[in-house]
């Protein structure tokens, strides 16, 4: 398992047989650190000339060269820099960066622009030195902990004085190399054979601009689709462990379209798992999703949480076109066995964008791989409880309760012919109880504590839903002897610390009411 993404097959297809070579720190337009480490020159500008003129000099135009961060302090004079410098240009972000330049990164001439350090190989590129106490950033210390287990070196900038690190960490530093890039090695060549992933390809653009301008959706709603298609496929044999929630699931079974800002997957445990074998394929499942993402051209990756039970990544898609598209990837695994084999419907689906390729130049599916993959989603009574109960813990957000409230207007309308109002009552409680349930495996007690004191929020939201279906769930809420309020009370009455026994024991219960329906 790797973290860090390995860019030499990238280089090697766009620039094969090229020479590789790396610096950091330009700091062009830096005013105060000509006081710091460079009272050599007398100004700004003559240190950027002096830089420009170093690099020309090493670099011809079909060289490769890998810049280590901390670029520029004026992003407006970043194109006019570039334009003075040979060779193929690509950055890896440092802490003085803004992480704006990776929308703006064709604009402003660079190849690519990447948030995390990338590796060539066994070689490792970083603006800071590869150290857990550099940063504070989960994915920095991933990528850190990964390379203390190898054998490789790691090129890093930041540090403009002589450092006394190990000889496995190499400062490429203006000040290091006498502004010099130094070389490190050559691209290969690339003899791939099998049908390159659609994404990124000189076709996507020119679709991503016809579903617009012809049908409306948004290049990043197809970029978001497109990815988070690609995520399913890639766990097409783990369909049995896991069921798609949330926005995407709604365009996939409804044609809903909204923001779409998350992939939203819930993963269950096995029959007869034990909890560290269902963490141990949790993690294994999700890092795999990682990796098969974490090489596509274009796409930048970076872990923002990664608890035992709650995984969270974040996805950002640029293009030389330019496109930028900020997707998460949010997975948790439920311990409560809450869950019902006909609560699922199985679903097969492709990407948007393969029925606008199809349509355009049939030849597209001849040439690239489009995802396709088939995985379980919620029944509409599901779908329907999950967005109240989200409406329930809203705090404040009144664009996002509108938006909520978009959703179930729609999700009700799709499904009210075969609306179960008794089965919707027992999954809701289901529900209820296992978002309790995760509030307390991941130690969010003051989640449960807001739920145990808001039983006033749910008879709020029942005056603001669609009418029809608040006449068909009324007592869900408001009969003091349904369910709902027996759980709620049982909930309300009793410590945090027991929250999750008291799940247990009243979803079982709810269980075995539900084989009934």
């Amino acid at each position: 398992m790797t973290f860090c993404q390995d860019i030499y097959e990238m280089l090697s297809k766009k620039h094969p047989n090229s020479r590789i070579y790396a610096i950091s720190d330009q700091h062009f337009y830096h005013n105060n650190i000509i006081q710091y480490t460079r009272n050599n020159f007398f100004n700004v500008e003559e240190m950027n000339r002096h830089i420009i003129a170093k690099h020309n000099e090493v670099i011809k135009e079909q060289d490769v060269v890998l810049f280590l961060g901390d670029f520029c302090f004026k992003n407006s004079f970043i194109s006019t820099i570039i334009e003075q410098m040979k060779g193929h240009k690509y950055l890896i972000l440092g802490n003085h960066d803004s992480k704006d330049i990776i929308k703006n990164y064709p604009k402003l001439k660079f190849e690519m622009v990447f948030v995390n350090p990338v590796k060539i190989n066994d070689m490792y590129f970083s603006h800071e030195p590869l150290l857990l106490k550099e940063r504070n950033d989960l994915m920095f210390q991933l990528i850190c902990d990964e390379f203390q287990k190898c054998s490789g070196l790691n090129y890093h900038g930041h540090i403009h004085n002589p450092s006394n690190f190990s000889t496995r960490y190499q400062n490429v530093s203006c000040e290091a190399l006498d502004y010099s890039p130094t070389f490190i090695g050559f691209t290969g060549s690339y003899t791939k054979n099998e049908l390159p992933l659609f994404i990124n390809s000189r076709y996507f653009s020119e679709l991503l601009e016809l579903m617009w301008q012809k049908n409306g959706v948004t290049p990043n709603l197809l970029i978001s689709d497109y990815v988070y298609s690609y995520i399913l496929e890639c766990l097409n044999d783990f369909q049995h462990c896991f069921f798609v929630q949330g926005s995407f699931g709604l365009l996939k079974k409804y044609n809903f379209f909204s923001n779409m800002s998350d992939i939203d997957l819930s993963f269950l445990p096995l029959e007869n798992q034990s909890k560290n074998q269902a963490f141990k394929q949790f993690k294994t499942i999700v890092d795999m999703v990682y990796q098969s993402l974490k090489n596509i051209d274009g796409i930048n990756l970076s872990f923002l949480k990664r608890f035992y039970s709650l995984k969270i990544f974040e996805v950002l898609y640029t293009s030389r076109n330019p496109y930028f598209s900020q997707m998460f990837f949010d997975a948790n695994l439920i311990f409560l066995n809450c869950y019902q084999p006909n609560d699922f419907i199985l679903k097969s689906a492709t990407s948007m964008i393969e029925t606008c390729a199809f349509n355009h130049s049939p030849q597209f599916l001849k040439e690239y791989k489009f995802p396709h993959f088939q995985s379980s989603f919620l029944i509409p009574e599901g779908d329907i409880a999950n967005i109240l109960l989200q409406l329930f813990f809203q705090k404040g957000f009144e664009q996002k309760k509108r938006l909520l409230l978009k959703k179930l207007q729609f999700t009700y309308q799709k499904s009210k012919k075969t609306f179960n109002p008794s089965y919707f009552e027992n999954i809701f409680c289901r529900l209820f109880l296992r978002n309790i349930a995760l509030f307390y495996t991941l130690r969010r007690f003051g989640e449960i504590i807001y739920i145990q004191n808001s039983r006033d929020a749910f008879k709020e939201v029942l005056s603001n839903i669609p009418t029809s279906l608040s006449e068909q769930i009324n007592d869900l809420f408001m009969n003091e002897d349904s369910n709902f309020i027996h759980i709620f009370n049982e909930m309300a009455s009793d410590s945090v610390d027991h929250s999750f026994q008291k799940c247990e024991k009243l979803s079982k219960e709810l269980k075995n009411i539900s084989n009934h329906y």
